[in-house]
């Protein structure tokens, strides 16, 4: 973003800064912004900034007032307009509903970060039926803790006690191995009373990476619909960590969980949450492939493991 043109950041601007009609989000006009350049060369004056023509005095700071952005955004400042440009994603994220959108589990260069939160901006815009604030869609204080999951701690957890809270929390929801990932966020929600939503989309072929958006009434999980699945499973154990876990208490309204220089593979996280996630999510991947005892054998066990148990003498539940 550091590079843009005055030009691309307007363009940027017109795309990501809709505005809400009866029958859904639209973008914005150059007549309708050229009313606020009116004495300024108005809507002729708007197509040639958009085209790459110089700014005049003061039509910059007239476009910044029409976005309601800060006019830093198109200052000679780069930091300060990748301040604005962050805020502005935030921002329309939230007018959307989603209180924090975290990028987690695999190192994202920083324009990849970006371009996955303006993605999962207009996703949110074509699936969202009114426009909403920060006020209107309050988050719920707390999800609940009873059973297996806790409040966030000041400290990060001990690997041990992380393995304790998983096999806990396996207990509590009454999950006999093998299970799914699917199957886990179903009872979890159930135990919560608070939906969760897993989808596999499309996240720029960042396989290892996980996208998790909670709202007032959902957390949502989104992870890359082209990675094997097992990858899948962990993305999703990670961000299921993150909810029980209550990282998300933070109250950081875009948060990207790791930056470019970490290892996740060598634990290397500079965010404790984010170590917290992943060794957990190992655990449970863990225990949810676990061969089941033989009086434990589920359903998704096949006949051949269920006609073994049988000639022993167990049977489901004894």
């Amino acid at each position: 973003m550091t590079t843009w043109s005055v030009a691309e950041r307007l363009n940027w601007l017109f795309e990501v800064l809709g505005t809400w009609e009866t029958d859904g989000w639209r973008r914005r006009t150059d007549a309708e912004a050229g009313e606020a350049l009116a004495d300024l060369g108005g809507q002729q004056a708007v197509a040639s900034l958009r085209a790459g023509g110089a700014a005049e005095p003061g039509q910059l700071a007239a476009l910044a007032v029409f976005f309601g952005v800060d006019p830093a955004f198109f200052g000679d400042d780069q930091a300060e307009a990748d301040r604005v440009h962050d805020d502005v994603l935030a921002a329309a994220l939230r007018d959307c509903g989603v209180h924090s959108y975290q990028i987690c589990r695999m190192p994202v260069p920083l324009v990849t970060q970006r371009k996955q939160l303006q993605t999962a901006l207009m996703r949110e815009r074509a699936a969202v039926h009114a426009p909403r604030t920060w006020h209107d869609d309050r988050r719920i204080d707390e999800p609940i803790r009873d059973g297996g999951t806790t409040r966030m701690t000041a400290t990060p957890m001990s690997l041990a006690q992380l393995r304790t809270l998983c096999r806990s929390l396996v207990d509590d929801l009454g999950m006999h191995p093998p299970f799914d990932a699917y199957e886990f966020c179903e009872r979890l929600a159930e135990h919560r009373k608070r939906r969760i939503k897993v989808r596999a989309t499309d996240l720029g072929a960042t396989s290892g990476v996980g996208h998790l958006a909670p709202t007032a009434t959902v957390d949502r999980i989104f992870v890359e619909r082209d990675s094997p699945v097992p990858q899948q499973t962990l993305v999703i154990y990670h961000e299921v960590m993150h909810i029980v876990r209550d990282h998300l208490a933070t109250g950081d309204s875009v948060t990207c969980g790791i930056g470019p220089a970490e290892n996740p593979e060598s634990g290397a996280y500079a965010d404790w949450r984010e170590w917290e996630a992943e060794a957990g999510a190992r655990e449970l991947a863990r225990l949810a492939g676990r061969r089941p005892a033989p009086n434990r054998l589920t359903t998704r066990a096949g006949a051949a493991e269920h006609s073994i148990a049988a000639a022993f003498g167990f049977t489901h539940g004894r």
